[in-house]
């Protein structure tokens, strides 16, 4: 199903899931000419890594990132693109969405906004997002 697919770590993903760094990632999404082929399967890993380093400026990196991802909706929607974002802690839902991450709440709901939980293959939680992100 294409769109933003946002899962703990844990069960498998899909066999045909290509694995790819959350910077790599949004390289090809930048590129002038990105290399993205139809029906994309992607697993993105290290989007929790990237606002933890940003420490007290996580919140303006991920509405920064939230503005690259909506510029490549088109894209990745057109291409009919699966992006699976795996994170290593805890997803949280309440007022937003956001993650427990080495002691540290990160800001995921500025990026995705706040997606009720779905019950996925295995019976794994997955929050699904569509490419166009509301704000």
């Amino acid at each position: 199903m294409p769109g933003y697919h946002l899962r703990e770590h844990g069960p498998p993903l899909p066999e045909e899931a290509e694995p790819i760094g959350f910077l790599d990632f949004l390289r090809e999404l930048s590129g002038e000419d990105p290399a993205i082929r139809r029906f994309w399967n992607v697993a993105v890993s290290g989007l929790e890594e990237v606002l933890f380093a940003a420490g007290g400026e996580a919140d303006e990196l991920a509405q920064e990132i939230y503005r690259r991802l909506n510029a490549a909706a088109p894209l990745l929607e057109k291409r009919l693109a699966t992006v699976h974002l795996v994170f290593q802690g805890r997803l949280q839902r309440g007022d937003s969405l956001w993650s427990e991450y080495r002691g540290t709440r990160l800001p995921i709901g500025l990026i995705f906004g706040s997606p009720p939980p779905q019950t996925g293959p295995g019976g794994q939680r997955v929050f699904l997002a569509s490419f166009h992100l509301s704000s």
